[in-house]
């Protein structure tokens, strides 16, 4: 459980939150308030993506934010109504409707749905085969087994359900929006991608809107905007520390840009005194064993969500080559034995390197 912190003290602050449960701190701190110009006003829902999700803005005119919260609400709500794997909607072709579906022929689907399908058609290479949205049928046992809370799912369950995660197995017709598997068993799951990509979309129309001075916490996927409005030239974004998530290990500063992370302290159950977090390995079909956290900060949140889970799944020395052969995408790891890494665009945008929100 991660505690959302407002250290600014200025007043300044219309609406308040008293606790979020995130993967990372958003610092907003440090400077006086000025005296007249753009107020910084913040609001929650939580009736999307099952996390509370933060929207934070400066802007003259208490009614631009009352306006942009209401949109950026109603594009979370809608992309959760899409993604949903567990319920339907009267009149939405969403996700859970796809998966009871297309395995009898090509389905239609709504266009949010098609287009995130498109995007990891076109992701693949870019996340090495460790993120996987046609492993539905593997997450689909881990998710039973972990609702029922005392046991570990079977082997040989897990590698029968493992015969049905081929993602080329899901046509797309673009033409006429439909989608057909081809694999009568296979389901997919949007866990890894579909929160960071809503984020990105809500982002992009914060951009261009009337309050362009904005940071979204969607429960650990931070989307920060432009520069706050009052003196401080980026945002503060706190990393959690795995071995006690209500502390941060530093801050990262930073605007326009994502930060997203996965950790193995996030949603987890526990067997024989054993934590089994719920990021699995699509090789073991266990959870993955190589990192307690990892960190990524490029300009897509969509980009980041899935980054941050093939890192966590792939060991070190493999992450650190990939995030070398990627432009604007910079990595904090933290290993299994408690050691630290980064690439070196991350240690510039870190505290303790010596950055702030100031210059």
């Amino acid at each position: 459980m991660d505690q959302y912190l407002d250290t600014a003290g200025s007043g300044q602050i219309i609406k308040r939150l008293s606790l979020c449960f995130c993967a990372v701190f958003i610092i907003l701190c440090c400077l006086p308030p000025a005296a007249a110009g753009p107020i910084k006003y913040t609001e929650s829902f939580y009736d999307a993506f099952d996390t509370v999700i933060t929207l934070i803005g400066y802007t003259e005119d208490p009614s631009v934010f009352d306006g942009a919260f209401e949109s950026v609400r109603s594009l979370y709500l809608r992309y959760h109504r899409v993604f949903d794997n567990y319920h339907e909607y009267e009149g939405v072709y969403n996700l859970y409707y796809l998966n009871a579906h297309a395995a009898e022929g090509y389905t239609p689907v709504e266009p949010e749905l098609m287009e995130l399908l498109v995007w990891m058609k076109e992701k693949q290479d870019i996340a090495m085969g460790r993120v996987n949205i046609a492993m539905g049928s593997v997450l689909s046992v881990w998710h039973r087994y972990r609702e029922e809370g005392v046991r570990l799912p079977p082997t040989d369950i897990l590698e029968e359900a493992a015969k049905h995660t081929g993602f080329e197995n899901v046509i797309l017709d673009l033409e006429n929006g439909t989608v057909f598997f081809s694999d009568p068993l296979l389901q997919l799951d949007l866990g890894a991608v579909g929160k960071g990509y809503a984020t990105e979309i809500a982002a992009r129309y914060l951009d261009s809107s009337e309050m362009p001075s904005y940071i979204i916490n969607a429960g650990g996927n931070v989307r920060c905007g432009a520069s706050p409005l009052d003196g401080r030239q980026r945002w503060g974004v706190g990393i959690s520390d795995p071995s006690d998530p209500n502390v941060y290990m530093d801050i990262i500063y930073t605007k326009e840009m994502s930060v997203v992370t996965s950790g193995d302290y996030q949603r987890f159950y526990t067997v024989d005194g054993k934590n089994y977090h719920h990021i699995i390995d699509p090789d073991t079909l266990f959870p993955s064993a190589f990192m307690h956290g990892v960190t990524v900060v490029c300009p897509d949140s969509g980009l980041a969500d899935l980054l941050s889970t093939a890192f966590f799944n792939m060991p070190y020395a493999d992450g650190r080559r990939l995030a070398e052969s990627l432009e604007g995408v910079e990595v904090y790891w933290v290993l299994t034995d408690g050691t630290v890494e980064m690439t070196d665009g991350m240690a510039a945008m870190l505290s303790s390197q010596g950055a702030s929100g100031r210059d």
